[in-house]
């Protein structure tokens, strides 16, 4: 199946062009077979008219246009007598026939007559035969149809012409969007292109817009990523030369403890890479979430964490509440807020995770007594790899960078807010319920 445009346009341009051409041709043969037919019909009046009854034999003649014989026009005059002696070239007429046209079937022949009545008071009958006047008609008619017949083909030679001569600018357009670079093109012009196409390549523009916008920050993102990955591993291959220097079993022990510090350091830099991977890829398949069952089963996941910080660790509801998302992106979100609050609320401290849900929306926060984040920093404590200046143990600067891309995956979003009361931070998501 062809599904150029240009072949669609052409093929039923070509189609019209016909169709319209063999309709006009058609009304126009009518037009003029009729109009034949009416000055047929004319040219037996005038020739009754101008006919000279003294003229006429007994036996009448054939005439044409007078009383000159023609045999091509094959009209006759003669008079309507009611005992008449009819010749070879007569018809044998009805006398009684009114003044005016007639046709009828005569000697097995259709006529057309002209009756007139001339100054002696006889009547006479002006012939033709309505085979002959179909035949000049229709030659006539026909003459008229040739310059129409042979405009069609030019027509349509000239349609496919212009057609291809309009789309040409979108071929020349085709040209410049192939010859682009692949790691970084640019707009496409749309000075000379048809006004119709004007807004879908300035959707397509917009589009390499962010196209562009998300490989600069993919590239960004690599090269802080291996940055990032590059301390870890740099860490674990001084500490592995010093494991291979140990003189004694003791002391490679304790270069043992270390390093596999840095490995797991590097294992969980490694899984938040991934996890932003796949967040940013897309949020998998969307279902009702019971969110109350999974803050549960959160809570004892990370509380032997809390333990570990003598930290009170607890969860806040009114009721049940659920959402309509996916169940990964939203343990993501969550998973990274506690471990966040867990991570930089100090001993004996307290984090709660606050459920509250609302008719047309659902709020979820976590709660922490920490040290919190200044207004000016909230912004970009988002951005990959970002940690707060003299920000105390480890961490890579991923997890709400992780956090607020699955948030805008599911539609919702989040936000920093100082605590109400005292030192500490809120986490808030946010995001609409549907009905």
């Amino acid at each position: 199946m062809n599904h150029s445009l240009q072949h669609r346009l052409s093929v039923w341009l070509s189609v019209a062009i016909v169709a319209t051409g063999f309709l006009a041709a058609g009304v126009s043969f009518w037009l003029a077979y009729d109009e034949a037919q009416e000055f047929q019909d004319n040219s037996l009046r005038q020739i009754a008219t101008l006919v000279d009854a003294d003229r006429l034999p007994s036996r009448g003649q054939r005439t044409g246009g007078g009383t000159d014989n023609d045999p091509e026009a094959r009209v006759i005059v003669q008079r309507l007598a009611t005992s008449p002696t009819l010749g070879p070239a007569q018809l044998a007429l009805p006398v009684n026939l009114t003044t005016g046209f007639h046709t009828l079937d005569v000697g097995g022949s259709s006529w057309r007559l002209y009756v007139r009545a001339i100054k002696s008071g006889e009547r006479i009958a002006v012939a033709q035969e309505i085979q002959v006047r179909a035949e000049a008609a229709r030659d006539s008619a026909l003459r008229t149809l040739l310059p129409l017949i042979a405009l069609i083909p030019l027509l349509v030679f000239l349609s496919r012409r212009l057609v291809g001569a309009s789309l040409a600018p979108i071929r020349a357009l085709a040209q410049v969007a192939d010859a682009q670079p692949e790691d970084r093109p640019s707009a496409l012009p749309i000075a000379q292109v048809p006004a119709e196409i004007a807004p879908f390549l300035q959707s397509i523009n917009r589009l390499l817009e962010r196209i562009n916008r998300l490989m600069g920050q993919q590239r960004c993102f690599i090269a802080d990523a291996a940055h990032e990955l590059r301390t870890p591993l740099t860490a674990l291959s001084v500490q592995a030369q010093n494991l291979r220097q140990a003189g004694s079993l003791e002391s490679a022990r304790e270069r043992v403890d270390p390093l596999l510090a840095g490995i797991e350091r590097a294992r969980h830099l490694t899984e938040q890479l991934l996890s932003l991977a796949r967040t940013q890829a897309g949020t998998g398949n969307e279902a009702d979430v019971n969110v109350s069952e999974m803050a549960r089963e959160l809570i004892a996941e990370y509380l032997p964490m809390a333990e570990a910080k003598d930290i009170d660790l607890g969860l806040e509801e009114i009721k049940p509440l659920s959402l309509h998302a996916s169940p990964e992106a939203l343990r993501l979100i969550l998973r990274n807020a506690l471990e966040n609050a867990l991570k930089y609320t100090p001993v004996g401290g307290e984090v709660t995770l606050r459920l509250l849900p609302a008719k047309d929306i659902a709020v979820i926060e976590v709660i922490d007594n920490g040290p919190g984040i200044p207004a000016s920093e909230r912004g970009r404590v988002f951005d990959s790899f970002y940690r707060l200046p003299g920000t105390a143990g480890e961490g890579s600067g991923l997890g709400l960078a992780i956090a607020r891309e699955a948030a805008i995956r599911l539609g919702g979003t989040i936000s920093l807010h100082a605590k109400e009361e005292g030192p500490g931070l809120v986490f808030r998501y946010r995001q609409g319920r549907k009905r």
